[in-house]
């Protein structure tokens, strides 16, 4: 259901139920979280993706949330589990790209938001419709939505329950590009680590006065003084 592969320095996390379209119980949730946790330090970039052609991933399953009506435990336990799977993905310290080439619906949005990138295929569509089955959203899913395309644009996402394609998402803001996410990726690990991870952390964290220290300590590293001397050498 949830698998990873580590090629070179490319962290891939699969989604694979094509039976449900990639739509995830509690359970899957949970182990989402606990694979995100336990990235190899080799990986430099992430890439989150399905394996299911046409589909990225249909939100929670419905099937599995039925047991919510009578099981009140059972809501406080899906709701922490997709906390924590999206919440360790935002929380990663290297850059994650989303690869969204299908349906991406409801928590499968919440998941995709969770990255630093989302990058589209022409046939992708999203929607967030929680309010069609009488339930909310995620207190940080509702936040990190308007957070990527202002209030008025998640309002018309979570009060219409309707999907829009990649051409809308890309004008709101809801997605960053549409094209072929591993590219991006690969544009992403040719560049240095701790650049990266400074760069991420400054996005992350931009009031916090320690990274100017950080930033001035970057120009002491060999890959700048190894460009420096590639660039006087062309002089």
């Amino acid at each position: 259901m949830i698998a990873l592969d580590v090629l070179e320095d490319v962290a891939v996390v699969s989604l694979e139920r094509p039976a449900a379209r990639n739509a995830l119980p509690t359970g899957a949730w949970q182990a989402l979280a606990a694979i995100l946790q336990t990235l190899p330090t080799s990986a430099r970039a992430l890439l989150l993706r399905s394996a299911v052609p046409g589909v990225f991933c249909a939100g929670a399953d419905l099937v599995d949330l039925a047991r919510l009506v009578d099981d009140v435990d059972a809501r406080t336990e899906f709701r922490l589990a997709l906390e924590d799977a999206v919440g360790a993905l935002a929380a990663l310290s290297i850059p994650t790209v989303a690869a969204v080439e299908g349906g991406c619906f409801g928590a499968g949005v919440a998941l995709a938001l969770g990255c630093d990138l989302i990058v589209a295929s022409p046939a992708a569509r999203f929607g967030v419709p929680p309010a069609r089955l009488g339930i909310g959203y995620p207190v940080a899913d509702v936040a990190r939505l308007a957070q990527r395309v202002g209030r008025a644009q998640a309002a018309r996402l979570l009060f219409t329950a309707g999907s829009i394609d990649s051409a809308e998402a890309l004008r709101i803001g809801l997605i960053d590009m549409i094209g072929d996410a591993a590219k991006v990726v690969d544009e992403i690990v040719r560049n240095d680590e701790t650049a990266l991870w400074l760069l991420k952390r400054t996005l992350d964290d931009p009031l916090d006065e320690s990274l100017d220290t950080a930033f001035e300590d970057s120009f002491a590293g060999a890959r700048f003084a190894a460009g420096v001397a590639h660039y006087r050498g062309k002089a």
